[in-house]
């Protein structure tokens, strides 16, 4: 019984510490507005659910795209079983060029 409480215990705290983000600077400028959204994926992101056209968030363009898995994603993540993984988008969007 200890030992796969301990398992149980062990395999929670490493999926749930399994937070990441990436971000991909598209050009140096400076962003003026930022646009946040959840993306659902599933069975631990092979099936992705949207296509995104970043036009759409950012009509004048985007400066910086950041994705990341944050802890509340993660919990959902571990309280799925990796069936359904959400990730956490933000959009930098360029300033309106006069």
């Amino acid at each position: 019984m200890k030992r796969s409480l301990l398992t149980l215990l062990l395999v929670s705290t490493l999926g749930i510490s399994a937070c990441h983000s990436m971000r991909f600077e598209v050009t140096e400028d400076m962003p003026t507005d930022t646009v946040t959204e959840r993306k659902n994926f599933f069975l631990v992101g092979l099936a992705p659910t949207v296509e995104v056209d970043v036009s759409t968030k950012c009509p004048n363009g985007v400066v910086a795209i950041e994705e990341e898995t944050t802890f509340v994603d993660g919990l959902f993540n571990l309280l799925t079983l990796s069936i359904w993984t959400p990730r956490t988008t933000t959009y930098h969007c360029a300033r309106r060029s006069s």
